[in-house]
């Protein structure tokens, strides 16, 4: 219990001697540097997905032409994420004039009398949104259409 309680004294001496005033620095200013280090981090991380600069080229995108301001966007995640968008709403615009076409078939009923002229094609927007082309634009199946007769019966072929 002596030794228990000369331990004990010891310790609240240690706990009572004043600071020294160069170790309490040296903590603040490792502590400083730390919290410094986790801005600067975090700040990389932000101008990563907003874009270097971000502020910045907004002020430059109104005097820059649209192409150079275009560029920039594409190297942060957020232009990459806008350009995806672009090319899933152009893919949905396709899909949903594909659906048209269906129904007009499924109106007309008859498959043996279908033929790619016959349908009234929408017109795609021709717009170029994403990198994306897809292998045919309207305007050539309604001409392959008219002039090779083997790619309506291959699609009169693939209807239930």
């Amino acid at each position: 219990r002596i030794m228990k309680f000369h331990v004990a004294k010891r310790k609240f001496k240690e706990t009572l001697r004043p600071y020294d005033v160069k170790d309490v620095i040296e903590q603040y200013s490792a502590g400083h540097l730390d919290m410094l280090c986790r801005i600067k981090s975090l700040q990389s991380r932000v101008d990563q997905i907003l874009g270097k600069g971000q502020i910045t080229a907004d002020k430059r995108s109104r005097e820059k032409n649209p192409a150079e301001s275009e560029t920039t966007d594409d190297l942060s995640m957020l232009g990459r994420v806008v350009k995806v968008e672009k090319q899933v709403q152009s893919i949905e615009s396709k899909l949903d004039c594909l659906l048209d076409i269906y129904q007009q078939v499924l109106r007309k009923g008859s498959a043996s009398a279908l033929t790619l002229a016959s349908l009234q094609m929408p017109a795609f927007d021709c717009e170029q949104t994403s990198d994306y082309q897809s292998p045919s634009d309207s305007k050539d199946l309604s001409t392959s259409a008219q002039t090779s007769g083997c790619v309506s019966r291959s699609a009169s072929a693939n209807l239930p």
